[in-house]
C-alpha cells in the first residue's frame, strides 16, 4: 500500500478532517483517524465482506448505511460513524447476534465486579456465561457489549446444544458459542488455502463444520491453529493455556522448528507460556504460523517428564547429583578420550551460538574435528556449494514467492515440511502463477499447480538434464562426456519419457513454460538434497536459475529441513568446514583458526554423523557428546563413555553415563540462519528454571576442569560477538561451472535379492532437538501416520491387501513388518514411508537414511 504524498486525499470523519491513502476502505480510515468502529467479521489482510453489518456507518450523498469495511474512500467524503440511528440499529443486529450466544454473564448488572470477587469460584457454566469460558477478559462480544451500551437482550437465548468436541487434536471446539462471524472459514480458506472449514446447513441450522460431516482430521485440517487465533470468542479454545490465565506478557521471537524461521510471537503468564500467536486482543498480528510452531512449544517446554537435574549412571541406576559433581564426573572421563576417538553429534535446532562452542569445544578442547549435525546431509559439500553460490547469488526472499510468475517445485512436499513456504505456493497459485510439481507421487501440494508430473523414483537427474539442455543453459564438456562413457546425457525426449516415466506430453507443456518463465523461483527440497547425485542435480539448478527474467540474485530456493541447518555449519558443526564455510584441509585457514582460539587443530579430516556410529569400535571412536537426541543405535553400547544434553530421558538414555538437563528456545537467547538466508534473533521468553544450565554453561564448566581457555562466556552475545569477528560472509572462493562440473560416476543398477520395489523415504522433521515429537505430544502422534506404509493401488491389488493389513518389507539394511494403508497418490510398486526410530535397522545402517529412495521387496504376512 502506497501511503506517499500524491496519493493521499481529504476526508472528514466525525466532523474531523483525515487524510488517507487513497485506496483505503472507509473502516481503515476512520481507524487511521484514531476513531473505533465496531466489527466482528472483519480481518485484517482478508478481503472484507461486511456479514455482520455492524460497522454501517452515514456517508453524505450515499443512500442507505454501507459498511465501512466494503467501502472505498472517495476525496472530500463525508464521514459519520456513531450517530443515534447508528447505535441503535448496531445494538439490534448485535441482540440478534447474542441471541444465539450465551449471554447472561454479558449483560448482568454486576459483572463488573466479577474479576476482582468472582476469580476462583465460578457462578455459571459456559452454557449461560461468561466465567468459565476461556476467552473470558479477551473476549470481542465483551468489548461490543460495552461499546453498544447492551443493558439486557430483548430475545430468549437459543442454546444449539451441539457437543462439544473434546478429543479434537490441539485444541477444543465448542460451536454453542459461535456467533457466525465467518473469520475461521474465511481464515481456512483465503489465507491459509486449507479448505477445510465451512458454513453448513442453512438458516437457523447454520453452523461452522466440514463436507460430509467429517472430523477436521478426515477433512484434511493441517493444524496450523489460524481459526483458534482470530476466533473472537471462546467457540475455539487451546488446551495448552486453557485455564493457566490470561498473559501478563507478550515476547517476539524467532520459530526454530523448520528452516523458514518464521518471526513468533509466545503469550506468558508468570514465567508459563500460555498459548503462541498474537497477543491478547489481537488477531493476525504476528501471522499465523505452523502446527509445530503454533502448538508445541508450551507442551515442550512444560512436559512434565523434562529432566532438569543431572544425572549420573551409577550400575544400572540414574542418581540426581548436582552440576558440580555432574561436570567433574564429565570432565574427568573426557580427559582419556581426547584426539580423534571423540565425536560431538549436535542438532540443526541449536542457535549458532550453541552449535559454536559446541565444535569449539571438540575441536580445542578434544582436539577432534569429529563433529557434525544429526541427520545431515549424505553429500558432506551440498551446503558449501549452496553458501558459495549464493554469496554471489542471493537467493530469493520467501515472501516474494507469490508474486513469481512460474514457480518450479522438485521433489519436495512442502505441506508438511516447510508449511509456510508452502502457504504462500498456494497463495501465487491464486495469483495466477504457473505453477510445476515434479515429485515422485502427488502430494497435497498438487491442488495448487498448473502441472504435476510423477517420476519414477531416483529418475530426476534426467528430466532436469534435459530440462536444461533445451532451454539453451546446459551443454557437458566434451572431457566430461568423454570421462563419463557409461553416462546418458538426455538431450532427448524419448530417453527421458523411457527413464522417468513422464507422458511426453507433460514434458513438453512444462518445457513450453520454462523457455519463457517471467519470474521464476525454483524451490528444491529433500528429492534433490538427499539423492545420490544431489550435488551434480544441484549445479544443473544453478544453470535453470538463468532462464528467469529477473536478474536480480538466484531464483533458487533450497528447503533445508530443521530450523539451522545452514547457521549451524556456517558456525562450524561439521567435519569438513571451521565457521565461515572455512576448508579444514586447508593449512592456512587452519592455522588462522589455531590462533583465533589460542591452540593447534588437528589436521586429520573428521567424520560425519553416521561414520561416527559406524566406527564405534576400540581402534575408531571411543567417547562421544550429544546434544539432544538420537535414535539408539545398536553400536552406542560398545562406547566407553557417553555424554547426552537433553530435555528427556530417552532409549539413547539408557547407553549413557552422564546425563546434563538442556535448555530449549524459549529460554535462551541467540540466533538462527534462515533458508533464504536471513540472520534472525532468538528471544527468551521465560526465565529458565535456576537448576538449568545453558549449553554454554555446561561446556565452560567442564572445560575449565579439564584446564582450558576461551569459553568464560557470560551471554549468547559475547559468543556471538566471536563468531562476527572471526568470520566473514562475504568471501567466497569461485564455484564450479556446470560445464566445468564433472559427471559422478554412474552407479549400475541392482536389485540384491529381488528388491525390485522402490521405498520412497519422508524426510521426518517433527522432532525438538532430535526428540521425536510423536513420543512426547499425544495430540501430535493422533495425527501423524509414522510407522505406516503406504503402498500404491497396484500394490494393494497384486497383494490382494486392505487398508490395516501387515506386510514383511525387505531392503538392503533389513526388514520390518509394517501395517499397510493404500495411497491413491503412487503408481507401481511404489510405498511412501515416514519411519520413526524404531524402524532405522530398516532405512540405513546409520542413524539417518543416505538416500530418499532405497530398493525394496513386500510380502503379505
Amino acid at each position: 500500500m502506497n501511503n506517499s504524498q500524491e496519493n493521499n486525499i481529504n476526508i472528514t470523519v466525525d466532523g474531523n478532517e483525515v487524510r488517507v491513502p487513497e485506496n483505503f476502505t472507509v473502516l481503515e480510515a476512520v481507524q487511521k483517524s484514531g476513531l473505533y468502529i465496531p466489527r466482528l467479521c472483519y480481518l485484517e489482510n482478508l478481503k472484507p465482506y461486511g456479514g455482520c453489518r455492524l460497522c454501517m456507518v452515514e456517508i453524505e450523498n450515499m443512500r442507505g448505511y454501507p459498511t465501512a469495511c466494503t467501502t472505498p474512500v472517495v476525496p472530500d467524503m463525508k464521514i459519520k460513524t456513531k450517530t443515534r440511528e447508528l447505535q441503535s440499529m448496531r445494538k439490534e443486529i448485535f441482540k440478534l447476534i447474542l441471541s444465539e450466544h450465551p449471554f447472561t454473564c454479558l449483560v448482568c448488572k454486576e459483572n463488573q465486579e466479577c474479576p476482582e470477587y468472582m476469580f476462583s469460584t465460578r457462578k455459571v457454566s459456559t452454557t449461560t456465561g461468561c466465567n468459565f469460558c476461556t476467552s473470558n477478559g479477551d473476549c470481542e462480544l465483551q468489548d461490543l457489549v460495552d461499546y453498544l451500551e447492551i443493558k439486557e437482550v430483548d430475545y430468549p437465548i437459543e442454546y444449539r446444544g451441539v457437543p462439544v468436541i473434546h478429543d479434537n487434536p490441539f485444541y477444543e471446539i465448542d460451536y454453542n458459542l459461535c456467533v457466525l462471524c465467518g473469520r475461521c472459514v474465511r481464515i481456512c480458506n483465503e489465507e491459509r488455502n486449507s479448505g477445510v472449514l465451512a458454513f453448513v446447513q442453512r438458516g437457523n441450522a447454520t453452523l461452522v463444520g466440514t463436507a460430509f460431516n467429517e472430523t477436521q482430521f478426515e477433512a484434511g485440517c493441517e493444524y496450523c491453529g489460524a481459526c483458534v487465533d482470530v476466533c473472537p470468542t471462546g467457540s475455539l479454545s487451546e488446551k495448552m493455556g486453557r485455564w493457566v490465565g490470561h498473559p501478563d506478557k507478550s515476547t517476539i521471537t524467532s520459530c526454530p522448528f523448520c528452516g523458514v524461521g518464521c518471526t513468533m510471537n509466545i503469550n506468558t503468564r508468570v514465567d508459563r507460556i500460555t498459548s503462541v500467536g498474537p497477543e491478547p486482543g489481537g488477531r493476525t498480528h504476528p501471522l499465523q504460523l505452523c502446527l509445530r510452531g503454533k502448538f508445541v512449544p508450551g507442551d515442550i517446554v512444560h512436559h512434565p517428564d523434562r529432566i532438569q537435574t543431572p544425572l549420573i549412571r551409577k550400575g544400572n541406576n540414574w542418581i540426581e547429583v548436582g552440576w558440580e559433581e555432574a561436570i567433574e564426573f564429565a570432565a574427568s572421563n573426557l580427559e582419556r578420550y581426547r584426539g580423534n576417538q571423540f565425536g560431538m553429534i549436535a542438532s540443526a535446532q541449536n542457535t549458532m551460538e550453541e552449535n559454536y562452542i559446541l565444535q569449539k569445544f571438540a575441536r580445542k578442547v578434544m582436539r577432534s574435528n569429529n563433529v557434525d549435525l544429526f541427520a545431515s546431509y549424505p553429500d558432506r559439500t551440498i551446503l558449501n556449494t549452496i553458501h558459495n553460490y549464493y554469496l554471489n547469488n542471493p537467493p530469493p526472499v520467501i515472501e516474494s514467492i507469490p508474486s513469481m510468475d512460474t514457480i518450479l517445485l522438485l521433489g519436495t512436499d512442502a505441506s508438511v515440511t516447510h508449511p509456510m513456504v508452502e502457504n504462500r505456493i498456494r497463495k501465487a497459485y491464486h495469483n495466477g502463477s504457473d505453477i510445476i510439481l515434479a515429485n515422485t507421487h502427488f502430494n497435497r501440494s498438487t491442488a495448487f499447480t498448473a502441472h504435476q508430473v510423477n517420476y519414477k523414483p531416483g529418475t530426476i537427474v534426467p528430466l532436469l538434464e534435459f530440462l536444461s539442455h533445451k532451454t539453451g543453459q546446459f551443454k557437458p564438456s566434451r572431457s566430461s562426456r568423454k570421462g563419463n562413457a557409461n553416462k546418458r546425457y538426455y538431450s532427448e525426449i524419448s530417453a527421458v519419457v523411457k527413464t522417468t516415466g513422464i507422458p511426453e506430453k507433460d514434458i513438453k507443456d512444462i518445457l513450453s513454460v520454462l523457455k519463457n518463465p517471467g519470474k521464476l523461483m525454483i524451490i528444491a527440497g529433500d528429492g534433490i538434497l538427499r539423492s545420490p547425485d544431489s550435488s551434480y542435480a544441484i549445479h544443473i539448478l544453478f544453470s535453470l536459475d538463468k532462464i528467469s527474467s529477473d536478474k536480480n540474485g538466484s531464483s533458487l530456493l533450497f528447503l533445508l529441513d530443521e530450523g539451522n541447518r545452514y547457521g549451524g555449519t556456517f558456525a562450524g558443526m561439521h567435519p569438513d568446514f571451521l565457521p565461515g564455510f572455512k576448508n579444514l584441509n586447508d593449512s592456512d585457514l587452519r592455522d588462522i583458526w589455531s590462533e583465533n582460539w589460542g591452540t593447534i587443530l588437528s589436521d586429520i579430516s573428521g567424520l560425519g554423523c553416521n561414520n561416527m556410529i559406524n566406527n564405534i569400535r576400540e581402534d575408531g571412536i571411543t567417547a562421544l557428546f550429544i546434544t539432544g537426541d538420537l535414535p539408539a543405535h545398536q553400536n552406542l553400547a560398545n562406547l566407553k563413555f557417553l555424554i547426552q544434553q537433553n530435555l528427556f530421558l530417552t532409549e539413547t538414555s539408557t547407553f549413557a553415563d552422564v546425563f546434563f538437563p538442556i535448555t530449549v528456545f524459549p529460554e535462551t537467547a541467540g540466533h538462527i540462519i534462515t533458508l533464504d538466508r536471513k540472520l534472525k534473533e532468538i528471544v527468551p521468553v521465560i526465565s529458565r528454571a535456576e537448576e538449568l544450565n545453558t549449553v554454554s554453561d555446561t561446556l565452560s564448566g567442564i572445560s575449565t576442569k579439564m584446564m582450558d581457555q576461551g569459553f568464560e562466556f557470560k551471554h549468547p552475545r559475547d559468543i556471538f560477538g566471536e563468531i562476527v569477528s572471526f568470520t566473514d560472509i562475504t568471501f567466497s572462493e569461485p564455484g564450479t561451472s556446470l560445464s566445468e562440473y564433472e559427471y559422478p560416476k554412474e552407479q549400475p543398477v541392482t536389485r540384491k535379492n529381488g528388491l525390485a520395489a522402490k521405498l520412497v523415504l519422508d524426510t521426518n522433521g517433527y522432532h525438538i532437538l532430535g526428540n521425536n515429537l510423536s513420543q512426547h505430544i499425544p495430540d501430535m502422534k493422533s495425527i501423524r501416520s509414522e510407522g505406516i506404509l503406504n503402498i500404491s493401488p497396484d500394490m494393494i491389488k497384486k497383494l490382494k491387501l486392505n487398508d490395516g493389513d501387515f506386510i514383511r518389507v525387505h531392503t538392503e539394511f533389513g526388514e520390518s513388518k509394517l501395517k499397510v494403508k493404500c495411497m491413491t497418490e503412487l503408481n507401481g510398486e511404489v510405498a511412501f514411508f515416514t519411519p520413526g526410530w524404531e524402524h532405522l535397522k530398516l532405512v540405513s545402517t546409520g542413524l539417518s537414511p543416505e538416500n530418499t529412495v532405497i530398493n525394496a521387496k513386500f510380502e503379505k504376512v
